[in-house]
């Protein structure tokens, strides 16, 4: 069983010593530091002048300044920018900058467990990835709870690396729900794979296909938005607050029956082989360098990808309904 840490075992006075820089301040950045400052801890905002965030983190009440400055002034830096972003601003920005020993936050393990960046010795390099968006993260802690998060230690140049690693995981609100022990290489392998599994790449083609399958029988396109992709929410809400269980006790004995049937029939053998596929590629390392070729290039090809959508049938009517619905 996977070991999880709770407020009890976390002291955020480990970070009430140190001033603490956020990198980044769009999804992840403006909650983290928003958090890190309600709990009492000394935070600094890096953004870019040209960029949303500059100007969102003026209004949240911070004083944004450059990189040099921060971290000549910072004993913890949290790097919450892009992935593709990433390597280029710690490895050009950052590090020609240090004069001394750094705690480096991540949220996400890819940049980290992919080697795209190089890890100063004498650093902590801790993760502590919260398991869901930056607004949720800050509305959960504003209502008095917490999201969950993996933690992880890669390298304890301190000593005092995984004290650091609790206490930030407490100070942005995630040890109040609990804060699971992991590796940066797991806590990557399995965020992609959920998000090309199931979150972003499975489940918005199973929407799709089940709407274009109603359509294409004659059925109204209205009735199939609404059933294939508005109720998911009903579900996911039920997933998220009651888990599979309690999901399958809530809806109707026909919903009940129908799921126990089909489901099985739909993810069938083929559709596992295609999972380990996915999992395969992401174990090798060959989506990362598929996804970095990319972004390297043009975004031509997630532009057409979003256009396609956005002119399909089901865009059509998700735009109409949007403006007729009202829910």
């Amino acid at each position: 069983m996977a070991k999880i840490f709770y407020d009890n075992d976390a002291d955020t006075n480990e970070l009430k010593q140190l001033t603490c820089t956020v990198i980044g301040y769009g999804n992840q950045g403006r909650a983290h530091a928003l958090n890190l400052k309600d709990s009492g801890i000394k935070v600094l905002v890096c953004a870019r002048r040209d960029g949303n965030g500059h100007s969102q983190a003026i209004k949240d009440g911070f004083e944004p300044c450059d990189i040099i400055e921060a971290i000549s002034r910072s004993q913890l830096v949290a790097t919450l920018l892009p992935d593709q972003v990433m390597p280029g601003v710690f490895n050009n920005e950052i590090l020609p900058n240090l004069k001394k020993p750094m705690t480096f936050v991540f949220a996400h393990g890819f940049v980290v467990r992919e080697k795209l960046i190089k890890l100063p010795t004498d650093a902590d390099i801790i993760l502590v990835a919260p398991t869901g968006p930056g607004r949720l993260l800050r509305s959960f802690y504003q209502a008095g709870k917490g999201l969950p998060a993996l933690i992880a230690v890669e390298q304890n140049g301190s000593g005092q690396a995984f004290a650091r690693c609790l206490a930030y995981a407490r100070a942005i609100g995630s040890t109040r729900a609990g804060a699971i022990l992991t590796t940066f290489a797991e806590e990557t392998i399995t965020d992609l794979f959920c998000e090309q599994a199931v979150l972003c790449g499975g489940l918005p083609e199973l929407i799709k296909a089940s709407f274009n399958t109603l359509v294409e029988a004659g059925y109204q396109p209205e009735l199939a938005y609404i059933s294939c992709l508005k109720e998911v929410k009903l579900i996911a809400d039920l997933l998220f607050e009651t888990g599979l269980a309690g999901m399958r006790k809530a809806i109707s004995d026909t919903a009940q029956f129908g799921g126990a049937k089909a489901g099985p029939r739909l993810i069938d053998g083929h559709v596992r082989e295609k999972l380990t596929e996915t999992l395969t590629r992401i174990e090798s390392g060959q989506f990362a360098k598929e996804y970095l070729a990319q972004a390297k290039k043009d975004q031509k090809f997630l532009q057409d990808f979003l256009a396609q959508e956005r002119h399909s049938p089901l865009g059509k009517i998700e735009k109409h309904l949007r403006k007729t619905l009202h829910f």
